[in-house]
């Protein structure tokens, strides 16, 4: 099996020592996963990550993607997600092996992700769409994390271990956390989000219409779901002027469809901001444009809410 270099690297960074003892066994842990679910042996997706992901068919010639990772807490909240969607809005999950880390998925096809169709409004008012068909209640025999829990952490060890030279501002972090408290506080609006819906992670399948993969599986308001979103896409060579007026295009067509406060919205895309931009510490990724463009998103974010 011949592995991307730049996947390899991705291992061994996120995960360390268990990454580097995982990769070796990799191509049979894959050959078993053919062998347990029979199937054909297929091609290497060209977008992976941190997992690995081939895509393959069943024995009856069904389109599906083999999923393999690193056996962790985000890959079974994965798995607990998928099975709570049961495929109405998200690929179908069709069998998993949490001792492997593997899921056997359904492959949207032909898969065009949302960013390639359309402009940003019809773009934003797919994955409005796509959010509300996608919630779920909370159920009550759950192993899913709350929203809180990834925000408590992330931004105590960015004060106390990650970032003692302070390279995030702090009242950027100060005003995320508040804003979390605010908007956590009252748990009976809570749902399942996705927790990382983006453009890339909605797919067009000709079956099943606009369907979402990769979820974290998370719990919390509806306001917490759009931060993603709302930072991603947006070209990072133009002027401020023209992402702004992108955000603020996504932020009234979030807030008119899903029917959430426009305060709410930009309060949840604050703190969804600050917090993917501080977990750079933690996964030691270089803090190029991207993490100062997220500063200087953040700003502006944080302007719109006092408007």
């Amino acid at each position: 099996m011949i592995l991307p270099l730049d996947f390899i690297e991705t291992v061994k960074r996120v995960f360390g020592e268990r990454g580097r003892t995982w990769l070796p066994l990799l191509p049979e842990i894959a050959a078993q996963c053919r062998e347990m679910w029979g199937l054909a042996r297929g091609t290497l997706c060209p977008t992976m990550s941190m997992n690995y992901i081939e895509f393959t068919s069943t024995a009856d010639g069904e389109p599906v993607a083999l999923k393999i990772g690193v056996p962790h807490e985000e890959l079974f909240t994965e798995m607990e997600a998928l099975a709570l969607y049961d495929g109405r809005g998200a690929v179908r999950l069709l069998a998993a092996d949490r001792d492997r880390g593997a899921l056997l998925l359904q492959r949207a096809i032909p898969g065009t992700m949302l960013w390639q169709i359309g402009d940003n409004a019809q773009q934003t008012e797919t994955a409005a769409s796509v959010m509300k068909a996608l919630w779920r209640s909370v159920p009550e025999e759950s192993h899913l994390p709350h929203f809180s829990r990834w925000t408590e952490r992330a931004f105590r060890l960015t004060r106390t271990e990650w970032d003692p030279q302070e390279q995030w501002p702090r009242d950027l972090l100060d005003r995320a956390e508040k804003i979390m408290d605010r908007v956590s506080r009252d748990h009976t609006g809570d749902v399942v989000l996705h927790g990382d819906l983006h453009h890339e992670n909605i797919l067009w399948d000709e079956a099943s219409g606009w369907l979402v993969i990769d979820p974290k599986g998370v719990i919390g308001p509806r306001c917490l779901e759009v931060g993603r979103y709302i930072q991603n896409q947006l070209p990072g060579d133009a002027p401020l002027s023209i992402r702004e007026a992108l955000v603020r295009e996504r932020i009234e067509i979030f807030s008119d469809i899903l029917a959430i406060p426009r305060r709410d919205v930009v309060a949840g895309a604050l703190v969804d901001c600050v917090l993917g931009h501080v977990w750079y510490f933690e996964e030691e990724g270089p803090l190029g444009e991207d993490w100062y463009q997220g500063i200087e998103l953040s700003r502006l974010l944080s302007r719109i809410l006092d408007e």
